[in-house]
């Protein structure tokens, strides 16, 4: 049995015909379905590109496959490729025997659209946009966006066969499924799990702090191609802090469209020296290991599902500050979170925290045990229950 994934992963093909993507959507990615399944097709946008730039995962290998689509960043570049890609996906499902959409995701939306009656269909929703309606700072059409954005992702939980989430409640309560509505059959359910991959070699129990050592920051962001993540709000905390006195520096990890700007924001604060870039990571074991080099996660998000950079921090076990948006409420104690603008809010409690080792110490401690909740065989195992659902209402109408 087939299973078609739609996916808004950006994919490189290089000349001699082999698939790369910048991070997370590497082959071992897609192995989690072949526990399910017996092939995998991914629908994705893909580039051709004459070598890979950087750091990047391969994504081909055994039983699975690429079916590309046109290549896009952002509204504008869609509106040129619009009907080519729906042309395109005209044909993305045959042979096909079911469906999974990482949803909300413009790509998986428009595969749904065109198949959401011939194959049994499920979505992974890895993201919530209802944080994103509440920003009134964006410009209109980006408002606009997130209201479409928001509506096609009410729908598709009410119509799809199945729906998990990351977020335990959080998510499920703005996009309810159709299980939720109108109850629990063979034909539709509903789960959550996250979609990070911790395996055992994740977990390392968390070091002591002292008293003056010092305190050095990590974030990630994956692609640096916005202000969402947070970065220029970290920056002004840490400002403030290292003006108060205390040695607090930084890490941050990612690439993107943004990075000179950040950069530039560094040295306009006069931080520059106490934060390093280390560009694009493309593996979970490049990015622990400078995870390893901090002893803080501050990530002043403005909207998320359940960050993977928060539960891999945590599972190295640091103390980690954020803000109460998407799941993050479900792992993070609320005196952690704050506003994504409150600069003070962040500065002061690095500052109280960098006074009061014994705190970070708790935390510490706290967040490496609420880590392991994560770990991949615990997830891989509701993730299978989930797919084997789907895969029955396949085998079913196959018969």
């Amino acid at each position: 049995m087939k299973i078609l994934v739609a996916t808004d992963a950006h994919i490189y093909r290089t000349p001699d015909g082999k698939h790369w993507t910048p991070a997370i959507y590497g082959y071992s990615f897609w192995k989690r379905y072949l526990n399910v399944f017996d092939s995998v097709r991914i629908v994705a946008r893909m580039k051709d590109v004459d070598k890979i730039e950087g750091k990047a995962l391969l994504v081909d290998g055994p039983d699975v496959e690429v079916y590309p689509l046109p290549f896009y960043q952002g509204p504008f570049q869609l509106l040129k490729v619009y009907f080519k890609i729906k042309d395109k996906i005209k044909s993305a499902a045959d042979g096909c025997d079911a469906a999974i959409l990482r949803m909300p995701s413009q790509t998986a939306q428009m595969v749904f659209e065109v198949i959401k009656k011939r194959i049994p269909t499920a979505g992974e929703v890895v993201y919530d946009p209802y944080d994103d309606l509440k920003n009134k700072e964006n410009p209109l059409y980006i408002r606009i966006l997130d209201h479409i954005t928001s509506r096609n992702l009410k729908l598709f939980c009410k119509t799809a066969n199945g729906v998990s989430y990351v977020t335990e409640s959080t998510i499920q309560k703005h996009y309810p499924s159709g299980a939720r509505l109108y109850g629990s059959d063979k034909y539709h359910f509903e789960s959550y799990y996250s979609t990070i991959t911790l395996n055992d070699d994740a977990f390392i129990k968390p070091a002591s702090f002292e008293t003056g050592a010092g305190i050095t920051i990590s974030i990630s962001d994956v692609s640096m191609n916005s202000d969402r993540k947070g970065e220029p709000v970290l920056f002004q905390a840490i400002q403030k802090a290292r003006k108060k006195g205390y040695d607090v520096k930084c890490i941050v990890i990612g690439d993107g469209s943004k990075r000179i700007e950040f950069e530039n924001l560094a040295r306009s604060l006069g931080i520059a020296d106490s934060v390093k870039f280390t560009g694009r990571l493309a593996s979970a074991d490049e990015v622990r290991n400078v995870l390893k080099d901090s002893n803080m996660y501050v990530f002043p998000t403005q909207a998320e599902g359940l960050p993977r950079g928060i539960l891999e921090a945590m599972a190295i076990g640091l103390p980690v500050l954020s803000t109460p948006v998407g799941g993050i409420p479900e792992v993070i104690d609320n005196e952690y979170l704050f506003s994504p603008s409150d600069v003070d809010g962040f500065s002061e409690k690095i500052c109280w925290l960098y006074d009061h080792p014994e705190e970070l110490n708790a935390m510490a401690l706290k967040n490496y045990n609420k880590s392991l909740e994560f770990m991949n065989c615990k997830l891989q195992a509701k993730r299978d229950d989930f797919y084997k659902k789907l895969l029955i209402i396949a085998q079913e109408i196959k018969r």
